[in-house]
């Protein structure tokens, strides 16, 4: 069975959420994050699936760990305890 689709959507709210908690512009946020303020965007509008190295960078830049960050790619997917997931 192929993983469900990711959902960029929500991963874009909690990325604007949390740059607009912390009071950073798209432009600032870019720049903490070594990206392209585009890259921000993109993200924030869900249109694009950022690389692991830009994901990182915008965790860091906000001061919240990777995970917290992409936790809403997948809050909508089943859950199966024990079961665990393949290696492709």
């Amino acid at each position: 069975m192929p993983a469900p689709a990711p959902d960029l959507r929500a991963l874009g709210v909690e990325v604007a959420r949390l740059r607009k908690e912390s009071r950073f512009s798209i432009d600032r946020l870019a720049e903490a994050a070594g990206v392209h303020r585009k890259t921000i965007i993109e993200v924030e509008a869900g249109r694009v699936a950022a690389k692991i190295s830009t994901l990182h960078g915008i965790a860091h830049a906000l001061g919240v760990p990777l995970t917290e960050l992409v936790a809403p790619v997948c809050a909508r997917h089943p859950k199966q305890v024990g079961v665990p997931t393949k290696l492709v």
